[in-house]
């Protein structure tokens, strides 16, 4: 991210880690946070401008992880 630069995602994701400490897992948060985390990933991947190329693939990963444990949390 440019300079210092943070997405609402950084200080969503701080929280969670901040709320889980070590527990801290996208199996484990409850599935309305697992939902908002989804959605700042996808902004930060999708719609930041400020988000440099190699951090929209990096936090694409992420994306990816989050969108699978949501189908199976939906499945099961």
């Amino acid at each position: 991210m440019h300079d210092d630069y943070r997405p609402p995602l950084a200080d969503y994701w701080d929280s969670l880690e901040t709320r889980y400490g070590s527990g801290f897992s996208l199996d484990a948060i409850k599935l309305e946070e697992l939902r908002e985390l989804e959605r700042h990933l996808r902004a930060a991947v999708e719609q930041d401008p400020k988000v440099t190329p190699v951090e929209k693939t990096n936090l694409g990963m992420v994306l990816r992880h989050a969108q699978s444990v949501l189908q199976r949390r939906a499945d099961g």
